[in-house]
């Protein structure tokens, strides 16, 4: 039994570890902000109604 979490244990580690170091890659690359049409996808919604 126990042998079975090992190994669960193992893969899951490797899955995670491998997703994080994709998210670093793909997060790691600066954006040219020329090539961005339109508002950031952080940026708030100006509501005219609010003033």
């Amino acid at each position: 039994m126990s042998n079975k979490v090992t190994m669960i244990n193992i893969i899951w580690m490797m899955m995670i570890s491998g997703m994080l170091a994709a998210t670093i890659a793909l997060y790691d690359q600066k954006m040219d902000p020329a090539k961005v049409y339109g508002p950031f996808a952080s940026a708030r919604p100006f509501v005219a109604s609010q003033y």
